[in-house]
């Protein structure tokens, strides 16, 4: 089993103990030092951080206790933040109505990103509804074209 799966196997009875999910796990190499980043979001409504530190707390604990990882890392348990970048289609698909900010592989009537709303998807093709000097406009673009998409704050 992948050393990612064999943690998220690990983590699981602490995530569901504390009504989380796991929204995403990485394990990578910055500056020379070894990170395990682990990101949740509450099951409903927002993560608070005492939820947050009891769960950062008892996966410690675990991994400490099981030891998948060799060798020296910094463990990171957050909330993967307001502006989460949306990694999967079914993620983006979850995010229908909400305000996000895609980047475009090939420009596409003459832009090559978009901040706004994403309106509808069919098959795998995004409507985004953003503002032009105060005036609506929609854009389709296939997900394919996609090249990064994030959840955004509207001012």
């Amino acid at each position: 089993m992948e050393l990612l799966d064999t943690i998220k196997t690990l983590i699981k009875p602490i995530l569901e103990n504390n009504d989380v999910y796991l929204d995403d796990i990485e394990y990578l190499q910055e500056n020379g030092e070894w990170y395990l980043r682990i990101f949740v979001e509450k099951n409903k409504g927002s993560l608070d951080m005492d939820t947050c530190v009891a769960v950062s707390e008892a996966i410690s604990l675990k991994m400490d206790e099981e030891d998948p990882i060799k060798g020296e890392y910094y463990l990171e348990v957050s909330s993967p933040g307001v502006e989460k970048p949306l990694k999967t289609f079914e993620q983006v698909k979850a995010s229908v109505g909400k305000y996000v900010y895609a980047k475009f592989i090939n420009p596409t009537a003459g832009m090559d990103e978009v901040e706004g709303f994403i309106k509808t998807i069919e098959d795998e093709t995004i409507e985004f509804e953003y503002l032009v000097k105060n005036i609506k406009k929609r854009i389709k673009i296939d997900y394919s074209n996609i090249k990064f998409i994030r959840l955004a704050v509207k001012f």
